[in-house]
């Protein structure tokens, strides 16, 4: 700084202690040239802050709650640029001043920039003065208005200690240079300011803005009671004389003073907030009188407007029932009306009156937003408006509307915000009402074609938003137009909702069921991996629809046939996915019902081939492209061949040898399997006959029979007039039923294995232990056999679960009366733990795979004993192993 600076901030510093507010005398550098006593004391700042930067003064006082020194940096910097003060507001609570009632209490922190004569910055003065912010609402609970208050309570208000040489009275308290250089700090500084010195109370230094609040006349050099003659009788002459008395400082908040702002005219009505403090010698001795103040005439009028608005308010609100709440953002403090808390059933001393209150009330998948909206208003300064759910007292969750404004805020925050809580439960019962009608069936509950096509559009949305795939299920229930018919509309409503739940059953919670009308139905089933799942969904769907409907005391019968098409496989449109869905659902219809299809082109060449193999098969009976190969079974006490196994096997003119698990489901789906298990018994009976007259005793020959075939009784008697016709005594013949068939054990399958054990049938169970059947099946059920499935035959010598699984079941079904088939045994380890477990047969590839019947009558002569010794010393190649359906062993 140069000279020129240093002697105009040397001449600044000694009218400091003048200063009735905190204050400091900044170079451009932002070092501290000079700061008066209440400066050093609002910071808690030592004396030889002079020459630090004041940055590092506020961030080292330990009486600020918050690192002020950015804010502060930022108003110098922006002083020096723009040559024009700048401010900055800070909550009273900063500096551990106010007890938190009111957020309205602010310190006002000035920087001016002090001017040379050609417009350079040389100096910066810092000043900070306690305010009320303008906005500030009166309570709803108060509804007085409060009218100021003159009193002593401003902070850090002392009489001024004289600490400039003495001088003579008559002319001043400062010298002429002293004054200029005082009058170019006042002009800088916030507010209204002057000197009055002598017993008369003469005018020494006045600023501008008290020129601009008096109107301009001649005020320098003359008493008070002659430059304002118009404050006779408004009191403050009198004010003026107490405190130079009294010689202890006077506040007024808000007080009323009129001025005849120019000659002639009426008096203008001010208000302001004002400070008279006694200047004192340091013996005592009464100097002067220094003035300060705002004029807050414009607060004055905005706080009256907005209590006129506040009660306008309130009686509106009152007579419309709302709760009122009031959030003061600085303490987190909420004042929440009566009303308020009458409306959530809480009585008035109940609730804190904490922002963290509501919030905890918040319903959780309402919170995130309404924060945010609230976050918002306070943010951009924009209405709060937002519908959610809070708790009541009694637990229930209750719909408000709430509305809000920001009532009050500093130049970087919102300080307060206020509004209303409306009670908008009844409405949100009767929209409830309205939409569930509109979206809903009446007669079951579920999501209607509206509403289905909604969910379907926005799991699409998803669906391609997140790159997942999604499928749509086209249900019809299949005769229950012959049940509607049949017991009447009643009755098959009650079908439709029995159906309806069953449905609901068989889905995920995140998926939809949804009817159409009539008898149709559809699902969405979102976030699929693959088919897998839907296929487990739609056969689930099939057999729960399949169970019997009890109504009106009868048993109904329906089933379901399902179409399925894949989003985004198969169409990326709503429309185009339900028709697909619902040629999909015609396409298994008309394949013989109770059963889906897939509309897929990534699947279309499959099923043209399983068309075409459908379309084979057909013929392949009457092509003689049918064959039966036997695999034998052997006692293992005796290693010699008892029985056999016949197993359907089909050589393709073009494709060769085909899979049976390709052509056995065809024949299901198609109803070939009555003709194809006739066929095959037919054979069986045959060769049982031969190889019986061949070796002098009965040989018994195992027919699988497949679970659809027990669904049709018109076979069972052509098969008891097979044995008829062939001559065959019945212990010649067994078949071989899986677990699934007792599952779905009806009176009919008992009835079927009854016949059976009269025609002299034997009665096998197949792949014992991996389905789920009921053990009190084995007890009323006729059975003779029970096959151990290879899955416990495989790891029998070194899995110890396996053993105890195995020797449980021998020795269970030796219990009752039954003996037991060991499948899938491969080496000599496993036959010697089973003959040690005394399991009766074996059958497996140790003994022989499939042959044709040729190659099997060869086996048979060749002697038990050379058998098992061929079996054991030469391990015979491995061949294709397959499984059926319906879990019956279809190797080749």
């Amino acid at each position: 700084m140069d000279a020129t600076s240093s002697s105009q901030a040397a001449s600044i510093a000694t009218a400091f202690a003048l200063f009735p507010y905190p204050a400091a005398l900044l170079a451009p550098d932002s070092s501290v040239l000079a700061a008066n006593p209440a400066f050093l004391k609002l910071l808690a700042a030592e004396a030889d802050c002079i020459n630090r930067q004041v940055c590092d003064v506020f961030s080292c006082t330990t009486h600020c709650k918050d690192d002020l020194s950015g804010r502060v940096q930022d108003a110098i910097t922006e002083a020096l640029q723009k040559k024009e003060p700048s401010q900055f507001r800070v909550a009273s609570t900063v500096f551990g001043e106010g007890d938190g009632d009111t957020g309205s209490a602010q310190w006002l922190f000035t920087h001016s920039p002090i001017l040379n004569d050609v417009g350079g910055v040389t100096l910066i003065l810092q000043t900070c003065f306690q305010v009320l912010s303008i906005g500030e609402i009166v309570g709803l609970e108060d509804t007085t208005g409060g009218n100021p208050v003159d009193e002593h309570a401003r902070p850090n208000v002392e009489p001024t200690r004289r600490t400039v040489p003495n001088s003579d009275h008559a002319s001043g308290l400062l010298s002429n240079d002293e004054r200029t250089r005082m009058r170019l700090v006042f002009d800088q500084a916030p507010g209204f300011m002057a000197i009055l010195v002598g017993p008369s109370l003469t005018y020494d230094v006045v600023n501008k803005a008290y020129y601009q609040l008096v109107g301009h006349r001649d005020l320098v050099g003359r008493p008070v009671r002659e430059a304002l003659p118009e404050l006779a009788g408004q009191g403050y002459f009198e004010l003026l004389d107490e405190v130079a008395s009294k010689k202890e400082p006077f506040v007024g908040h808000e007080m009323e003073v009129r001025f005849q702002r120019t000659p002639n005219s009426p008096l203008e009505q001010i208000f302001i907030d004002l400070l008279f403090q006694p200047i004192l010698e340091p013996d005592g001795t009464f100097i002067g009188i220094f003035i300060q103040g705002h004029d807050v005439t414009g607060r004055v009028h905005a706080q009256k407007a907005l209590n006129e608005s506040n009660e306008r308010w309130r009686v509106a609100v009152e007579g419309s029932r709302d709760g009122v709440w009031d959030w003061n953002v600085l303490t987190n403090e909420v004042i929440y009306s009566k009303r308020w808390k009458e409306i959530l059933g809480y009585d008035e001393s109940e609730l804190q009156d904490r922002f963290s209150t509501w919030r905890e009330l918040l319903h959780p998948e309402d919170r995130d937003v309404v924060l945010e909206k609230m976050n918002t208003a306070a943010r951009d300064d924009v209405p709060f408006h937002v519908e959610y759910r809070l708790k009541c007292k009694d637990g229930s969750w209750k719909w408000v509307l709430s509305r809000g404004i920001v009532v009050a805020r500093d130049d970087r925050t919102a300080l307060r915000l206020a509004g209303t809580m409306s009670d908008i439960s009844g409405k949100k019962e009767s929209e409830e009402a309205i939409w569930r009608h509109a979206s809903f069936d009446a007669l079951t509950g579920l999501p209607n074609r509206r509403l289905f096509r909604d969910r379907l559009e926005q799991e699409i949305k998803n669906a391609e938003r997140s790159r997942t795939s999604m499928a749509v299920m086209f249900i019809d229930l299949d005769r229950f137009k012959e049940v509607n018919d049949l017991l009447g509309h009643d009755a098959g409503d009650r079908l439709l909702k029995e159906a309806s739940a069953r449905l609901r059953s068989c889905i995920r919670a995140s998926d939809t069921v949804a009817r159409l009308g009539g008898d149709e139905f559809t699902v969405i089933l979102p976030d699929l991996s693959d088919n897998a799942h839907l296929e487990q969904v739609a056969e689930k769907i099939i057999h729960f629809i399949s169970l019997p409907f009890q109504v009106n005391g009868d048993a109904a019968y329906i089933s379901a046939s399902i179409g399925i098409t894949v989003y985004p496989r198969d169409a990326k449109d709503a429309e185009e996915l339900i028709r697909n869905a619902d040629q999909a659902m015609y396409a298994a219809k008309n394949a013989g019902r109770s059963r889906l299809r897939f509309f897929t082109r990534a699947m279309q060449k499959d099923a043209q081939m399983r068309l075409r193999l459908a379309r084979d098969l057909r013929s392949a009976l009457s092509k003689r492209q049918l064959h039966a190969f036997f695999q034998p079974i052997v006692d293992l006490k005796t290693n010699s061949i008892v029985k056999a196994e016949a197993l359907l096997r089909w050589e393709h003119p073009t494709r060769g040898w085909i899979s049976p698990t390709l052509f056995i489901p065809l024949a299901e789906e198609t109803g070939l399997i009555h003709s194809i298990g006739d066929w095959i018994l037919g054979e069986a009976v045959a060769y049982s006959k031969k190889w019986t007259k061949h070796l002098g005793r009965p040989f018994e020959i195992s027919v699988n029979r497949s679970p659809v075939e027990f669904m049709v009784g018109s076979s069972d008697f052509a098969w008891r007039h097979i044995f008829a016709d062939g001559g065959l005594d019945g212990c010649g013949i067994s078949v071989e039923i899986t677990e699934g068939v007792l599952l779905n054990a009806s009176s009919h399958v008992a009835e079927t294995l009854l016949q059976f054990r009269d025609a002299g049938i034997h009665v096998a169970l197949d792949d014992f232990g991996t389905g789920y059947s009921s053990m009190s099946y084995l007890l009323n059920l006729h059975i003779d056999y029970l096959k151990i499935d290879q899955s416990f035959v495989r790891d029998i010598v070194n899995n110890r679960g396996s053993q105890t699984i195995a020797e449980t079941m021998i020795v269970m079904a030796h219990r009752l009366g039954m003996k037991v088939i060991a499948e899938g045994v491969e080496n000599q380890e496993q036959a010697a733990f089973l003959r040690e477990a005394s399991c009766d047969f074996g059958q497996g590839y140790l003994f022989e795979r499939p042959l044709p019947a040729t190659k099997f009558e060869e086996l048979l002569e060749s002697g038990p004993i050379a058998v098992l010794q061929e079996a054991a010393s030469t391990p015979k190649p491995r061949t294709s192993v397959h499984r059926r359906d319906d879990g019956s062993l279809v190797g080749i």
